[in-house]
């Protein structure tokens, strides 16, 4: 399977290092006696990798050695293009293992909006997409995670859902397959529900949520895991290869929220909460740093400023990172827990947005939804935060939530000008950026009854608040009012959504969280070729009315947040704004939230640096990381040095950086043994130092030869003007017969091709950068030009060569052998000489 994947597959996608694995902290085990568990989380792998929780659930299941546990993500467009082309199943990263040889396939529903993603991913590994059709010869396929707690929208589709905190329940559910390895399907699921609690498997339930047999629960209590053990979190993470999302080190320091705010399932679902030991976090800290070499540690919890010992724990963290140059951060903070002394940990290194979620325009609001702290708090800590130095400031509000009125939305206004006004108080430029997001209403919370706004009411909300604060540095930015909307009725939803869901599949639907990829006409249609009325969905539910999650049991009884949503009820009504307050206009695309491939801001990096203990490393690349890009390879180093915890130079300014300088980019797919980077240091780099260096490198990334350098430095990239590349006739035996080829490119005087630029194609001659091709006993030579003064690609020559389409050789592993630079007199200079 690695040997097609490598020739069919990788060569031919995208981002290939989002399905080849290999990263540091990977497990592999042997099958053999063991049971085989594919963790998925059902979206990109740049997502799904920025998540804790799967790397607590790999690290606890391959910590037990009945189990092996692998990863697969939801493949992107071209990607699922190419798998169904090809005929090639779902694979894991590990090992290129079919998702259906693995014995369990579980899926971690983080969102509603990875429903269709979960399909796609069943349908391409051959699975069944439903429970029912399912044989003997497929995995029992499981899911969990915060929305599986109404599982029913979902439930056709999976043998069974673990409701709650999966540290224990996992390995107690494999535990179980493990003695079951000869049993059937049923057999199995059966003993799942007898042994394991929290299990809910919908077979065995009826529409109306009631058990067809003795042994299944009418209700089925969530797990919750009392004790947040150190063993739970690995001293080695998976370490990406490529960028993800949030590229972090992501430390959790307790679990629930304090706070119990009346509109959010994760503060319900989570509780109770549960603090972890400041010592146990800092020596996490410390063993995490020292193996992955972030930049940057994030305290991360749902309301991480609500931790007991915060300031203190904050202030050791900083002792600890800043000598190494890392940055720690808090994901929000809660207006009234911030401080100077925090604010001073926070912003010893570097400093990221400071984050405030008011949620609410008027204090009147904001204490119907439990978020209880004043206006002035809000003011207090922005300018405390503008005071140390921050200049992004960060809020988030919900538009139409119950009981809202003008007075609320002109309340967010108030706020947002206030910022404005206290902003100018500084010398520096602040931004303010506002995001708006309709308010949804989740399951097991006080407000899981209301009603759901239309998406044109909620768009004249969103309207009304932008025309009134059109300041300079305050930029608004609001999620796509269709796709909250389809959130909150899936999020509501019950067992008959299943088949919209799966006709959304079918019309193509994916990704339906990433703002490039939502089609709300497709899920229009879904709608309607199954005869179902989304209006439905959109309406108050009753107080009287079955919920379709009232078989899964968290927290306070249904009885008792019954009885505080009627508390909380008051004679205001959420209101429609008045026709001449409302803005004609339809809902531009630059305002939609994006989740997906935005432009992102790459920061720059001195590509010059000052004599002065600066060393050159020639290094190389094996085939276990070619589908690393220059910006991969790059980050990989970073990481590397800091593991080291090498003495190296850093910019100066809001956003220090190393001084690193690489030479000319090496082609994605392309192995090499003449790669070079120049490295500042604050001293003088021992013997040791570089074994250090070595040693810390990802595996498949070779440090060769390292060298001070004297004199004023020069850019290896302009200086560089040749390249040498190796390909091996057994991976292409076809250039065995190219002698005649090779004569006929040499005695031509052009050779023009078509190559892809920025701009389009454009024809260009690459005969003057040719300098030379042969045909040796094992391999096929070419010393090509690099650089300003021209270029030519392998891929190109080959082209040449055969006369077949230049993409026919992406695939094939050309080793970059050498580069050096010919000088106008004809001498040859070596990059370490430079």
């Amino acid at each position: 399977m690695k040997d097609l994947l490598e020739e069919r597959f990788f060569p031919r996608v995208i981002k290939p290092g989002r399905y080849t694995g290999g990263e540091p902290g990977q497990i592999l085990k042997s099958p053999d006696n063991r049971v085989k568990y594919l963790h998925s989380y059902p979206d990109k792998y740049e997502i799904g990798m920025s998540y804790v929780g799967l790397q607590t659930l790999y690290h606890v299941v391959n910590s037990d050695d009945r189990f092996l546990c692998e990863r697969v993500f939801a493949v992107d467009h071209d990607a699922e293009e190419l798998l169904r082309s090809e005929q090639i199943p779902l694979f894991s990263l590990e090992s290129g293992r079919p998702a259906a040889e693995f014995d369990a396939f579980g899926f971690t529903l983080v969102d509603e909006t990875v429903c269709t993603n979960v399909l796609a991913m069943l349908d391409l590994a051959g699975i069944p997409l439903r429970s029912a059709d399912r044989t003997e010869d497929h995995p029992i396929v499981m899911a969990g995670g915060p929305a599986a707690y109404n599982p029913e929208p979902m439930a056709p589709f999976f043998d069974l859902f673990f409701i709650g905190d999966a540290e224990q329940g996992l390995p107690e559910m494999l535990a179980v397959l493990y003695e079951l390895s000869d049993a059937g399907r049923r057999e199995k699921l059966e003993a799942l529900v007898r042994r394991v609690k929290s299990v809910y498997v919908p077979t065995f339930y009826d529409d109306n949520l009631k058990p067809l047999v003795d042994f299944a629960p009418e209700q089925i209590d969530a797990r919750v895991e009392k004790e947040l053990k150190p063993e739970y979190y690995p001293s080695k993470p998976l370490l990406p290869l490529i960028e993800t999302v949030h590229d972090h080190l992501a430390v959790e320091i307790m679990r629930g929220c304090p706070q119990g705010c009346r509109f959010c399932m994760a503060g319900a679902v989570y509780r109770p909460v549960r603090l972890r030991p400041r010592e146990d976090i800092v020596a996490q800290v410390k063993e995490q740093v020292a193996n992955t070499g972030f930049a940057e540690v994030t305290l991360l919890s749902l309301s991480s400023s609500d931790y007991p010992e915060v300031e203190p724990l904050a202030t050791e963290l900083a002792r600890l990172l800043e000598p190494r140059r890392i940055s720690l951060s808090l994901p929000s903070l809660r207006p009234g827990t911030v401080s100077p002394s925090l604010l001073e940990a926070l912003s010893r290194v570097r400093r990221g947005g400071f984050t405030i979620a008011p949620e609410a325009g008027t204090e009147r609001l904001r204490s119907f939804l439990r978020k209880d702290f004043t206006d002035e708090a809000i003011y207090d800590s922005a300018r405390l935060a503008m005071k140390k130095g921050w200049t992004t400031i960060k809020l988030y509000f919900m538009i139409g939530l119950p009981t809202e009125t003008e007075e609320d939305l002109d309340g967010i206004v108030n706020i947002v000008r206030n910022l404005h006004r206290v902003s100018r108080e500084f010398e520096q430029k602040v931004n303010i950026n506002v995001t708006l997001s309709p308010f949804s209403p989740k399951p097991h919370t006080p407000l899981q009854w209301d009603e759901i706004l239309p998406e044109d009411q909620i768009f004249q909300k969103i309207s009304y608040i932008r025309r009134r604060t059109r300041l300079s540095h305050v930029h608004f930015k609001h999620t796509d009012t269709r796709l909250a909307t389809l959130i909150s009725m899936l999020g509501r939803g019950d067992r008959s959504l299943a088949d919209v869901i799966e006709a959304a599949f079918r019309q193509g639907c994916r990704f339906d969280g990433w703002s490039e990829d939502f089609d709300h006409e497709r899920w229009d249609e879904a709608f309607a070729s199954t005869d179902t009325d989304p209006q439905k969905w959109l309406e108050p539910i009753p107080f009287s009315a079955r919920l379709p999650w009232s078989h899964i049991r968290k927290g306070p009884s249904v009885d008792r947040l019954r009885a505080e949503r009627e508390r909380t009820s008051v004679s205001l009504k959420s209101t429609i704004l008045h026709p001449s307050e409302i803005e004609k206009e339809t809902q531009p695309e630059s305002n939609r939230v994006q989740f997906g491939r935005g432009k992102k801001k790459i920061v720059s990096r001195n590509q010059a640096s000052p004599a002065k203990n600066r060393f050159r490393f020639r290094w190389g690349r094996t085939a276990r990381c070619r589908y690393m890009s220059h910006l991969d390879n790059l980050r990989a180093m970073e990481r590397a040095l800091r593991r080291a915890n090498l003495p190296v130079a850093y910019s100066h300014g809001f956003n220090p950086t190393m001084k690193l300088s690489f030479g000319p980019p090496l082609p994605l797919g392309f192995t090499s043994e003449a790669e070079f980077v120049d490295i500042n240091f604050e001293s003088n780099l021992t013997a040791q130092m570089v074994d250090q260096f070595k040693s810390s490198v990802p595996s498949g990334i070779l440090i060769l030869e390292a060298r001070s350098v004297h004199g004023k430095s020069v850019s290896l990239s302009a200086a560089l003007n040749r390249v040498a590349y190796t390909l091996a006739l057994d991976e292409y035996p076809e250039a065995a017969d190219l002698q005649p080829a090779i004569d006929e490119l040499w005695s031509a005087e052009t050779k023009l091709i078509d190559r892809k630029t920025k701009k389009g194609m454009k024809q260009v001659d690459i005969r003057p950068a040719i300098y030379n091709v042969s045909l040796e006993e094992d391999s096929v030579q070419m010393l090509l030009g690099i650089g300003e003064k021209g270029y030519a690609r392998p891929s190109e020559v080959m082209h040449c060569l055969t006369g077949r389409p230049q993409d026919e050789f992406d695939s094939l592993p050309f080793h970059r052998r050498e580069m050096f630079r010919i000088e106008l007199d004809g001498r040859r200079v070596d990059p370490m000489e430079i």
